[in-house]
């Protein structure tokens, strides 16, 4: 499914967009790697399916998704050692605020470690993220729920509390910039530019 309006949609199908938008990655059929705008740190991208699904674990398995996700952070950590990773995975017609604000599913990844925690509640785990996908999308694609984990940590997901951008608040007060979360008033324009600079010559790297 296609969505016109969704700027992820419109990088995926190589549609006019902004600068901010154009794809670092794109696999066709499987998924793209577009700079985060609201960048908080440089190298901050977000990690998407070709198909607008509200979360990652409703990727569809003909996309081969989570064998995709698993490339690209293989290779980001062997740039950076760690990166960290989240996704606020929303549902398609909520009955209640969700975390997140963007209804393309998307998983955010920076590079290193921060201290960034889950919610408390009933917690799965999975050694990474393409394993949690491949192992428990047909129990959360249908409720919103937080996931997060790092390279060299395991990945946790836990149902959603409903604070918009719930990770991207405790990165901003992670590195002292407490007021910047909001990724729609401080698009962090010179990190997305940094971002571009890292990762120029990423898509060579992973489709190689």
């Amino acid at each position: 499914m296609r969505h016109a309006d969704c700027f992820i949609c419109q990088a995926v199908h190589g549609e006019e967009r902004p600068w901010t938008d154009e794809p670092l990655l794109l696999k066709h059929g499987r998924g793209c790697v577009l700079p985060g705008v609201g960048a908080l740190v440089a190298g901050y991208v977000l990690v998407s399916p070709v198909d607008h699904v509200p979360n990652l674990c409703s990727a569809s398995p003909a996309t081969r998704f989570s064998e995709f996700l698993g490339e690209v952070l293989e290779s980001l950590s062997s740039r950076w050692g760690e990166v960290t990773y989240w996704e606020h995975g929303g549902v398609q017609t909520p009955s209640f605020p969700t975390s997140a604000c963007v209804d393309h599913a998307h998983l955010h990844v920076v590079p290193g470690s921060h201290d960034l925690r889950l919610p408390t509640g009933m917690t799965v785990y999975s050694p990474d993220a393409p394993t949690m996908l491949a192992e428990h999308s047909a129990d959360w694609r249908g409720q919103p729920y937080l996931m997060l984990g790092s390279t060299r940590s395991p990945c946790a997901l836990v149902e959603d509390v409903g604070i918009p951008q719930y990770f991207r608040r405790q990165l901003a007060a992670a590195i002292g910039k407490p007021d910047l979360w909001d990724y729609a008033a401080f698009p962090g324009e010179a990190n997305v530019r940094a971002t571009l600079t890292l990762l120029h010559d990423f898509a060579t790297e992973v489709l190689e």
